[in-house]
């Protein structure tokens, strides 16, 4: 028996049978890995205590597997047929589930969500293609000018003062702003999708109702695409033959708006943050000895925006790691600590110019179903603040702090100065 595995974490675990989760005590909380300077520390601390796949503490009285080795990452984002993405299997449902105020509802919910993310095997596949063709259909020039426009608009509104946040007033703003208008929405339902969608990925008693508010309007704009199609991601989802209802397609924009708008949220305000403290990243940038697409890729290597992803869960006991992961245990794959794993580093910092042999949009079928779009997004971003404007960070480096939160890495604020545009300057006295 397992049973008489007790209080584990003070010691380094090193028995013969393996470890179950529910065995251990006083477990390690996972949502301050992001909110640290460098969650590196807090990795090499748990693969110290237990290895390669450590138990870790989601919410209180919600445990999970944290995977942090980058193979094993990698094997267990290629194996839908043994660690499923649909949250239905979660053990936890039959303990009773999550409290009403859980900010992991969205994440554990014992409802059917018809979408690829959520789903696994023959109903993955079908509900994937669509997403895929949609995707495909979207003209890049398009999207890019509409980028440029949004981008300089909000560069105009807050270029005369000479300081801004650069998180609050751009890095955030630009994501919502294109995906809105990808999937069909105007402006200012583009604003209300995007506060909602912060909701949800800050967790707390605001995650739930944000989620059905969020059903509830990509509803409403499914139904106005039947009847009025446009050229956007929920007409083309509508029109193609691999969605059976609204349901789907519903559920299917759904997670184009969360997962779009906070990835790449994250990733913009990332780059812009590297360019303006890290003397090495931004002297190859601008000194034009590298290009800005290998410097985005340095990024997702370095600090990546998907620090954990969403949980997978054991459709049967297996054990990884002299660990014993029953059915229905969930895994957060720690796509940080797989990317920055000693283990792959060759001590050489140029391996990863140009390479984007990184974890950050997944691999395996469910990998991200649009990094060519989104590079596209996030490059324009970044390439136009730079080209605009010669921006400074406010504060020291060591005093930006990070949101703590389990899924998305991004600073909580960018304060800059700028020197205000000679045509925007004000005549000499």
């Amino acid at each position: 028996m397992l049973d008489d595995v007790q209080d584990t974490h003070d010691r380094a675990w090193r028995g013969t049978r393996p470890l179950r989760l529910g065995a251990v005590s006083r477990l390690t909380p996972l949502v301050g890995a992001s909110a640290l300077s460098d969650p590196r520390e807090l990795y090499d601390e748990l693969e110290q205590q237990w290895g390669e796949i450590a138990p870790v503490e989601l919410e209180p009285g919600v445990p999970a597997w944290l995977v942090m080795g980058q193979r094993r990452v990698f094997d267990i984002m290629r194996n839908e047929h043994v660690f499923a993405t649909n949250p239905q299997l979660w053990n936890g449902h039959a303990r009773g589930g999550l409290p009403r105020t859980s900010g992991l509802r969205p994440a554990f919910t014992s409802q059917q969500r018809f979408s690829a993310n959520h789903a696994d095997g023959a109903l993955r596949q079908r509900l994937r293609e669509p997403l895929d063709d949609a995707f495909e259909q979207l003209s890049e020039p398009i999207t890019a000018a509409k980028v440029r426009s949004f981008c300089n608009l909000l560069i105009d509104r807050f270029e005369d003062r000479g300081r801004a946040d650069l998180m609050l007033e751009y890095a955030s703003v630009i994501p919502f702003l294109v995906i809105a208008d990808m999937i069909g929405f105007d402006p200012e339902d583009g604003q209300h999708l995007f506060d909602l969608t912060r909701r949800v990925a800050g967790g707390g008693a605001d995650a739930a109702p944000a989620v059905h508010e969020v059903d509830r309007m990509l509803g409403d704009l499914v139904a106005l695409r039947r009847e009025h199609p446009r050229r956007d991601l929920a007409s083309s989802l509508l029109a193609h033959p691999g969605m059976r209802d609204d349901v789907e397609v519903t559920h299917t924009l759904l997670t184009v708006a969360y997962s779009g708008n906070l990835t790449l949220t994250a990733w913009v305000a990332q780059t812009l943050l590297l360019t303006l403290t890290d003397a090495r990243f931004s002297g190859r940038l601008h000194g034009g000895r590298i290009d800005l697409d290998s410097a985005m890729d340095e990024v997702l290597w370095r600090s990546t925006p998907t620090i954990h992803s969403l949980p997978r869960f054991a459709r049967q006991d297996v054990v990884l790691d002299d660990k014993l992961v029953a059915a229905g245990d969930p895994l957060i794959l720690a796509i940080h600590a797989a990317n920055t794993d000693p283990r792959m580093d060759t001590g050489d910092p140029w391996d990863h110019v140009g390479s984007r042999a990184h974890v950050s949009f997944g691999t395996g079928p469910h990998a991200c179903p649009a990094p060519r779009t989104a590079r596209v997004i996030a490059r324009i971003a970044v390439e136009t603040i730079l080209r605009r404007l010669d921006v400074v960070l406010r504060i020291p480096a060591a005093d930006v702090r990070w949101d703590p939160t389990l899924w998305i890495r991004q600073p909580a604020s960018i304060p800059v100065t700028f020197p205000v545009p000679v045509e925007k300057a004000g005549p000499e006295t």
